[in-house]
Order: C-alpha cells, then structure tokens, then sequence
C-alpha cells in the first residue's frame, strides 16, 4: 500500500501522524524520495567527513610530529598511531553533523513534521530488543569465518591487514571508551536512523518487505570495504529485517552496537593477551560454527513469531483526510 501526501499514518500501535512535507505535497515518486536522499547525504557525509579529517591530520601531524624509522610493519603501525585521533574525531563528528542532521532535516522537509514517528524511534518490548542482540551474537562466528575464508583467498599482505585492527584497538581503558562512543554508539544512531530509519522506512512504502534486502546490500557497500562487503551485507540483511518485523528501530539499533562493541572488544583482548589471540585467530571450529548458526536460526523463528502481531496487525496503514 503506497502512503501519499496528507494521509494519516498507522504505525504500530496506531500511531498517528500526516505526511505534510513538500515531497509528499507535490506527489513526487516516494521510491526516488529515499534514493534521493541516501545519495545526497551519502555524497554529503564522505566528502565532509573526508575534507575533516585531512584537516585534522594537517593539524595533528604539525603539533605531534613523530619521526617514522623500521621496517614496513612498523612504519604503519607508527603512522596509524599518529592518525588514529584525527581519524576518530572526524568519523564521530562527521556521522553526527553530516549524516544525522541531514537526514532528520529531510525528513522534516520532504515528508512530516512528526520526524520521530517517522522514524519509528519509540518504546519497544524488551524482548524483541533481547532477541536482535542475541540473534547477533551467535550469527557472528559465521560472519567472521567468511571474512576468515575471503582473507585466505586473496591473501592480503601481513601490513593491510593489520591497519585496520591497529585503528580500532584500544591500548587503554580511557581509549577503549573513546573507541565504543565512536565505533558502537555513533553508528548505532546515526547510520541506524539514516539507513534504517529513513531510507528503509520510505522505501518500505513503496516496495514493502523488498526493501530489506536493498536495504541491507547497501548498507554493505556504503562501508567500501571490498573484501568485507559479504558479511556487512549479511549484517545489513538482519538490521533491516529488525526494523521491518518490529515497526522500531531499537532492536537494529542495539543489534548494530552488539556487532560493533563486539569487534572492539575482541581487538582490545587481543592486543592485551596472547593466548587469548591465538584463541581467537584460530577457533574456526567447524562445530561451533555450525552450531552458532542453528542457535541464531532458532533465535529467528523466536523473533518471527513474537513479532508476529506487528506485521499482522499493525501494518502502516493511511486513512485519507476528508477534502
């Protein structure tokens, strides 16, 4: 059912609100409205994000200059310690500034004045919340196996692995909270209320249930990490269905900083512990992950049916306004 300008909106639990923005006014194409807006703030966000942090990198690199000597390994590591809080402060703010505020402006200005709403941001049922984050926890395994497998077939060399892991690891506790604020907490509002809450929501309108898996392969790409497109898809896939089944956007949200706060976590135990590392560098056991995935399949089937009244019951539903 496709929702058209100054109808009145029924989104779970009959919250009511009126498209009365200037897209909706006009009666432009909704599908376009979402594209429009993923492109604009998309373009906007890396092109801000990507003049900050040279800035900052300017700034930083003139007033704690370290001089680089060593091998390859070390020369990166050197640098990436030099880059590391430049690159920190321009994704946190970049996300809040260049993606959060556009896309609430968006929402204002193009679809209602009720942005909240049309974000589906409200109280949800602890357990549907419970349920996304354990859903994630146990999908984990075989995400990181795949990466594990696509890691094996390229075979990257020792110093682009280690770049990545070398940003996002905390050497102190004051650090490893600096490091869950930017990589967990940020993107669990931001990124969730940009793809979730606003593409996905208006692409819903026009496509329904196809819109989780546009939803979620974008989500992927936007991350322009080639060789972990595979799983950050995955993960996409299973934030948007979240958001689909459960008309909110608390369960995808808490989902996405349980994936997140998990990976710094697991660098953090890494870098202070040996044993643990080689633990973690080398349980791909094929039980355990075979396992894991029963576990969250069944966690799956939990989730369908206690959410089983929303989708039923409490579809978005328009009632047209009297002329």
């Amino acid at each position: 059912m496709i929702e058209t300008a100054m109808d009145k909106i029924y989104d779970r639990g009959g919250v009511e609100f009126e498209l009365t923005g200037s897209w909706e006014n006009k009666g432009r194409n909704i599908t376009a409205a979402a594209l429009t807006g993923l492109a604009g703030t998309g373009a906007l966000f890396f092109y801000a994000q990507s003049f900050l942090a040279v800035v900052l990198l300017l700034v930083f690199k003139h007033a704690n200059y370290t001089k680089v000597t060593g091998d390859l390994l070390n020369k990166i590591n050197i640098i990436t310690n030099d880059l590391k809080t430049p690159l920190l402060i321009a994704l946190a703010v970049s996300e809040f500034i260049f993606m959060l505020i556009p896309t609430l402006w968006i929402v204002k200005k193009w679809h209602t004045n009720d942005v909240i709403k049309y974000l589906r941001i409200r109280v949800c049922p602890l357990k549907e919340i419970a349920l996304a984050v354990l859903i994630t926890i146990f999908l984990l395994p075989f995400c990181y196996y795949v990466s594990y497998l696509i890691e094996q077939v390229f075979r990257l060399p020792e110093f682009y692995k280690s770049v990545g892991p070398q940003l996002f690891t905390a050497n102190s506790g004051s650090e490893l909270i600096t490091l869950i604020f930017v990589v967990a907490i940020t993107p669990a509002i931001c990124e969730e209320i940009f793809f979730r809450g606003y593409f996905q929501r208006t692409l819903e309108r026009t496509i329904g249930g196809k819109s989780i898996i546009v939803t979620g392969i974008l989500f992927g790409s936007f991350h322009m990490q080639p060789l972990s497109l595979v799983t950050l898809s995955i993960l996409g896939l299973l934030f948007s269905f979240f958001f689909n089944r459960s008309k909110n956007i608390l369960p995808s949200s808490s989902a996405h900083f349980t994936n997140n706060f998990i990976a710094i976590m697991l660098l953090y135990c890494q870098a202070k512990s040996v044993y643990i590392a080689t633990i973690l560098e080398n349980n791909f056991s094929a039980v355990w992950i075979i396992l894991s995935l029963m576990i969250a399949s069944g966690l799956i089937v939990i989730y369908l049916k206690v959410t089983k009244n929303t989708t039923e019951n409490n579809q978005s539903v328009k009632v047209q306004n009297p002329s």
